[in-house]
């Protein structure tokens, strides 16, 4: 996952509030975790998502491994936890089968080969205060746990990230009673603010020494339209993200480095005439890898399901998403 400085994030995502449940923003354009529109989430008061997973390959039938995510949401509409399943173990099981094949050939014994699934939980719960996330506690579903601690200054910019290994005191695990702690890492951030159009984000480690500098330039409605960024201990280092918009739309955001070899990666958005978000295309160097086509509900106009097409691996991925809403009265007050 990226770092890049939140500055203005908030104010930011102002500019999205429509009926669409998933979000296309600068900040979180390339982040594995999907991002909700919190607004709509406390109109409608959905209490939580689950996002049905069915796997097909090309040419093969789908494959239900009971796949499931589930994204939690606290009164503010805000993600307050984020669980999935993942298969830890698949165990090949024989069974043997009779079956009648007429007269002339009588009954034939055959064995059927399935497989079965051992299932782990990883979780991700999410603290704020003031409208401002504070602490990222990850579990791996054993005994692993890490969590990162966010604090801002008085105009909401973080400042410091601490990232920390923790251990949990309670023998039930549904309940975290912090242990211990071991700091990994420690990360500061300054701020420059050049004009309304460009600031300076300066990150610097736990013994208070700038690595990394960013250029980040804004339009005249505040959003990002460039992030660049220098490493002071590797100068030849180079990465830039652009984005680019219509309307109040997010349409392509593109990240270009070469930390390792040259990289080139785009996504480009598409909105049907409610502008709501109907495909999401992915190009790692001008290469199509993955595509993401949203239907929404006629009735509701909340997205029903979302297909992904991984042309890389020629696989797809079909998600129906389930709502849990709050009481009834609450619903349709709104």
């Amino acid at each position: 996952m990226k770092k890049f400085c939140p500055i203005l994030f908030f104010s930011v995502i102002t500019f999205y509030c429509t009926g669409q449940i998933l979000l296309a923003t600068p900040e979180t354009a390339f982040e594995l975790q999907h991002n909700f529109n919190s607004n709509l989430i406390k109109k409608k008061n959905i209490k939580k998502i689950t996002f049905e997973i069915l796997d097909k390959k090309d040419f093969e039938i789908p494959v239900d491994k009971n796949l499931a995510e589930t994204y939690e949401f606290n009164d503010s509409g805000k993600l307050s936890r984020f669980y999935y399943t993942t298969i830890a173990k698949t165990i090949e099981k024989q069974t043997t089968v009779t079956v009648n094949a007429g007269r002339r050939r009588g009954r034939i014994t055959h064995t059927q080969t399935h497989n079965e699934y051992v299932y782990d939980t990883v979780s991700t719960s999410f603290f704020y205060a003031n409208n401002n996330l504070i602490l990222k506690r990850y579990h791996d579903g054993a005994m692993f746990y890490e969590s990162r601690y966010y604090r801002y200054d008085s105009l909401s910019n973080l400042t410091k990230e601490m990232r920390f290994r923790e251990t949990n005191n309670s023998k039930d695990k549904s309940v975290f009673i912090l242990g211990g702690q071991l700091l990994l890492s420690e990360d500061s951030f300054q701020y420059k603010k050049y004009s309304n159009g460009q600031l300076q984000c300066i990150l610097l480690n736990n013994e208070n020494r700038p690595y990394k500098e960013q250029t980040i330039n804004f339009d005249s409605l505040q959003r990002k339209t460039s992030v660049t960024e220098h490493y002071t201990a590797a100068a030849w280092i180079m990465q830039e993200m652009k984005f680019a918009y219509s309307a109040k739309r997010l349409t392509m955001a593109q990240f270009k480095g070469n930390a390792n070899n040259e990289v080139a990666l785009k996504i480009t958005y598409e909105y049907d005439k409610n502008n709501e978000l109907l495909t999401e295309k992915h190009y790692k160097n001008d290469v199509l890898i993955k595509e993401l086509s949203y239907i929404t509900d006629a009735v509701n106009n909340l997205l029903n399901s979302l297909v992904i097409r991984d042309h890389i691996n020629k696989t797809m991925r079909i998600i129906k998403l389930r709502y849990d809403f709050g009481s009834v009265s609450k619903l349709q007050q709104n």
